[in-house]
């Protein structure tokens, strides 16, 4: 089973962004939840190769707009 560490960073507004532990691999288009706010990816990418079962992985996303 593989272990997702992601760096989360927010653009387009103030926000502290989150490092976050999942299962499955995020990919653009998706939507995460920090905090109270959900957001959209608009990026991935890889930070290393993976270290066995772990991926380091940097994701930027944005607010959704209403």
């Amino acid at each position: 089973m593989a272990i997702y560490k992601i760096s989360y960073v927010v653009t387009g507004k103030p926000h502290p962004g989150a490092i976050m532990n999942t299962e499955t691999k995020p990919k653009v288009g998706d939507r995460v939840t920090l905090g109270n706010e959900t957001f959209e990816i608009v990026e991935v990418v890889d930070l290393m190769p993976a270290r066995g079962n772990f991926h380091f992985l940097h994701v930027t996303c944005k607010p959704i707009e209403e």
